[in-house]
């Protein structure tokens, strides 16, 4: 009987029992001991990390001219230091030094003398934010000789000839979800392979089966979070040593300095729930137990973290002058007039989540009364109405009377819309706007660090505005010298990254920060609320195991934001 005919039959007398697919299970990842309950696995130091390491060796390949700074040199003779005792006695570092200190030639150098002292030690992985990827190849061309290092890019386009044909994947691999691999012998002759963050996540099979000399997670602020999947691609990795780069290593809570910690030198710092036991939630409260934990995490964390201020070490870097006087600019009538409105509004609705729309009203209105709008009033008439933008083209006309660059920062893009149109207008000047809709493709002639090369090249005045968020990752913008938050972030930390983007080494000017505020005699509005809580944070934010923190809604007091003659 054949085997249809036996089918028939079974499924006549009802005896057909047909083989049911296994449900498919989660996809398969690489094991990883996350040390979050318990310490799952602890790698020792020895005192050795305490004696003292010898000069910097630079590479022989370093370009005619390029010389390192001093910090710079003591920054290289101590990553030589710890990479000479790897594995066995010291796995990585945190280099958390100031932004604009030259973290990437550091890092370049120890790199390329590695590779002229042991040609044979396996190449070097640094994983960055994509738009930082670019800055890294334009960084090698620029300070070392040509040939000084093989660069492969595995990210984006990069990856097309790296990749195994989905067709060529085992069907058992592709029963189980897993089809994304690259070729057995992708790397090549690559020294140094550059990728993004989520490149190493979704390929994490691929980069773990290789080994890596040094193991570079620049921006780590990409690896605080210790359950996310990019965290855990980064730690799978086989990395001699690894480094954590990041020039805010304590952006939100301590728990970022763990997690840190947890790449560099695993269970050093015990695990997540012991660490915020024994050192978070005492250092945290500030209580009298407060400085004896902040200096015993401090020498315990010391011999594998090099911090360095710019005030500290770059003795020729130029001043930077905060205008104090942009702190007190007047809310006009028609400003007042939708700023009492909004919260009569708010006092009628009293619906959920209305406490935080009604902050998110106030801030825009303090900085854009227009609304969200296409077709923009004469800028007679609107300077009338928007005391930021009668005091930013004031502003502005004094930065092109000094032939001199401005950077203008605002998260909204209907604001940079305006901000545009209105600098055009008045200036009749080309305003580029880079925001998270910009292209960070390396080498893309409309990308991102295209667009900014071209305004630091442009001679004499120019303004470019700026999303905070989406230059927030290792853009160098030497060129210009003023700085303007035209709407200010929520976070200190993240507000001076992007004064640094000009405020750095390689900088010829001062400085001008300004934070134009919007105030009232009567009342405290919105801005002067925001600006206090910024720099209450930012004077904590002096000793890094302080952190700064998110600003949160529950800081604003709307009796302290009311004004007179206003309910809540």
């Amino acid at each position: 009987m054949s085997t249809f005919r036996r089918a028939e039959v079974a499924a006549a007398s009802g005896a057909l029992e047909p083989v049911k697919r296994a449900p498919r299970g989660p996809k398969p990842t690489l094991i990883l001991k996350s040390n979050i309950g318990q310490v799952d696995y602890r790698e020792e130091r020895l005192a050795a990390l305490n004696e003292p390491g010898g000069a910097a060796r630079l590479p022989e390949k370093l370009r005619a001219g390029v010389e390192l700074k001093e910090h710079q040199l003591a920054g290289l003779a101590w990553m030589q230091h710890l990479l000479s005792l790897a594995p066995d006695r010291c796995r990585g570092a945190l280099l958390a030094d100031d932004m604009g200190l030259g973290k990437t030639l550091q890092i370049l150098c120890l790199i390329a003398r590695a590779r002229e002292d042991d040609p044979s030690t396996p190449p070097a992985l640094v994983v960055a934010p994509l738009s930082l990827l670019e800055n890294w190849r334009e960084e090698a061309g620029k300070f070392l000789e040509d040939g000084a290092l093989r660069i492969l890019t595995a990210y984006g386009d990069g990856l097309a000839g790296l990749r195994v044909d989905r067709a060529a994947v085992d069907e058992q691999l592709r029963r189980e979800g897993l089809v994304r691999f690259l070729k057995p012998d992708w790397r090549g002759d690559a020294d140094l392979v550059l990728t993004t963050y989520e490149t190493l996540r979704d390929l994490e099979f691929s980069f773990a089966r290789e080994r890596w000399s040094v193991m570079v997670c620049d921006e780590a602020q990409k690896i605080k979070n210790p359950n996310a999947a990019m965290t855990r691609a980064a730690k799978k990795q086989q990395a001699a040593f690894r480094i954590a780069c990041t020039g805010t290593p304590v952006e939100n809570s301590l728990v970022d300095l763990w997690c840190l910690f947890d790449f560099v030198q695993p269970g050093l710092l015990g695990a997540l729930n012991e660490f915020g036991t024994t050192y978070r939630r005492p250092i945290e409260a500030d209580g009298t137990d407060d400085r004896a934990k902040v200096e015993e995490l401090r020498a315990l964390i010391a011999p594998q973290l090099l911090r360095r201020m710019k005030s500290e070490v770059a003795a020729d870097l130029k001043r930077k002058v905060v205008d104090e006087s942009s702190r007190t600019l007047a809310m006009s009538p028609y400003q007042r007039g939708l700023y009492v409105g909004a919260i009569e509004s708010f006092r009628r609705e009293q619906r959920p989540g209305a406490h935080l729309a009604l902050l998110h009203r106030l801030r825009l209105l303090c900085s854009e009364p227009a609304g969200e709008t296409t077709s923009y009033p004469a800028h007679e008439e609107y300077r009338t109405r928007s005391p930021k933008l009668d005091w930013l083209v004031t502003t502005l006309e004094e930065v092109r009377r000094r032939d001199e660059k401005a950077i203008v920062f605002s998260e909204f893009k209907d604001i940079q819309r305006l901000l545009r149109h209105y600098i055009r207008t008045i200036f009749g000047i080309p305003v580029d706007v880079i925001n998270g809709d910009t292209s960070a493709v390396a080498g893309a002639s409309d990308g991102r660090q295209g667009r900014i090369r071209a305004f630091q090249e442009r001679p004499g005045f120019g303004v470019i505005i700026l999303s905070p968020v989406a230059v927030g990752f290792g853009v160098n913008m030497q060129a210009a010298n003023h700085v303007i938050h035209f709407t200010r972030t929520w976070n200190p930390a993240k507000e001076d990254q992007a004064t640094d983007r000009a405020y750095r080494i390689g900088q010829t000017k001062d400085v001008f920060v300004y934070y134009p505020t919007v105030s009232a005699p009567d009342f405290k509005t919105f801005d002067v609320k925001l600006d206090e809580l910024l720099e209450s944070k930012r004077a904590l934010a002096g000793d890094m195991l302080n952190g700064t923190g998110e600003i949160g809604a529950r800081e604003f007091d709307l009796e302290e934001l009311r004004p007179e003659g206003a309910a809540t």
